[in-house]
């Protein structure tokens, strides 16, 4: 009877150790699930800074193009690229402040500070750039008035300026509702954990 037992305690002995491993495996799993769900929206903010900074470069690039080829005032082609280097300058600083690359890679309470961070730098940014914006319309609308005399010709200027800048407000509504739902799904990933 004690051989029995024995055989019976040796043989629940290696069902448990085979379950533990079962049970670590679908562990193993689980996980990597739930973090690459999670690394989607992740992903989508850090492409989002990226971006943002490959768009200032290309500005700086478009800009200099425009002013060298159109006979624009280069002054007015050195203050944009200004405005466009110190935006990637404050964006590069940001995104390694935040550490937006590794964003995953950090406990919870850390990722939704990280999180937020960028949020309210995104927030302030755009809040930032709408006077930036304001003046290099007026300029660009000025200077345009001045080559012209002509009526039909400055209505033409004010409905393509009145046209592109509301599809500019549009574009900027969308890509910022974008960026809310990201940061509030990736935000709603961690209160869950």
């Amino acid at each position: 009877m004690e051989i029995n037992i024995e055989k019976e305690l040796q043989s629940l002995k290696s069902d448990y150790n085979t379950f533990k491993a079962e049970l670590d495996k679908q562990e193993t799993l689980n996980e990597r699930f739930f973090k690459s769900l999670k690394k989607r929206p992740a992903l989508a903010v850090g492409k989002e800074i990226k971006d943002r900074m490959w768009l200032d470069v290309l500005t700086v690039f478009m800009v200099t193009i425009i002013c060298i080829n159109t006979g624009w005032p280069l002054l007015f082609g050195v203050l944009v690229s200004l405005w466009a280097l110190v935006d990637l300058g404050v964006s590069l600083w940001v995104s390694r402040k935040l550490g937006m690359d590794h964003l995953l890679n950090d406990d919870v309470r850390t990722v939704t500070g990280k999180i937020a961070g960028y949020r309210k730098f995104y927030n302030v940014s755009l809040m930032a750039s709408i006077i930036p914006l304001v003046a290099m319309l007026t300029y660009i609308f000025m200077h345009l008035y001045a080559l012209t005399d002509d009526p039909d010709t400055i209505r033409f200027i004010t409905v393509s300026g009145i046209v592109f800048i509301v599809l500019g407000i549009a574009i900027t509504l969308v890509r910022y509702k974008k960026h809310v739902e990201k940061c509030n799904e990736l935000l709603e990933q961690f209160d869950e954990c």
